[in-house]
């Protein structure tokens, strides 16, 4: 699958669509689950509850926030993909990562959570041809194709990933 063209996405947007390395997108979506299992097995369990600074968010926090929002950018992706011309409003990702008890649950249950969530957002995009890939809609204000999300999904998680990996694993 080709790469999404700047005119697809917001440009804020970028930053994680150019972590995406790999050019079967698919492929790297699906592997992205081990890698993000294998990162999450080796944060010790003082570190779980950790954030490097005041007002960021934990290890936990973080993995709930990727699993939130793939589960609102696959929304968006679906909704594009058949052809529903609404507007989607955007979110306050502060706001669910306050309201969500993420500290609460184990970093296994998020990590087993993230693994369910990416395996049904997987299934969806594997049902999706170039045509489905090329539409566009409305999030947030902006106009983003369904492509460009599928990129977005895999950025945004290896971004917080290295965020982990740099800011709560080296010290």
């Amino acid at each position: 699958m080709k790469r999404p063209e700047s005119e697809e996405f917001p440009e804020y947007y970028k930053s994680y669509i150019d972590l995406v390395e790999n050019a079967n997108i698919i492929k790297e979506m699906n592997n992205q689950v081990m890698d993000i299992q294998a990162l999450i097995s080796e944060i010790p369990e003082d570190k779980e509850n950790y954030a490097y600074a005041e007002g960021k968010w934990t290890i936990k926090e973080i993995l709930g926030h990727i699993i939130d929002s793939e589960r609102i950018f696959a929304y968006r992706a679906m909704r594009f993909a058949r052809r529903d011309k609404t507007a989607l409003p955007g979110y306050d990702e502060n706001m669910f990562a306050a309201n969500a008890n993420f500290k609460k649950q184990s970093l296994y249950s998020l990590a087993h959570e993230f693994a369910i969530v990416r395996e049904a957002n997987l299934t969806l995009f594997k049902t999706f041809d170039e045509e489905t890939f090329d539409l566009i809609g409305n999030a947030n204000g902006k106009d983003v194709s369904v492509r460009a999300i599928l990129y977005m999904i895999v950025g945004h998680a290896t971004h917080h990933m290295n965020v982990i990996k740099t800011r709560y694993l080296l010290d």
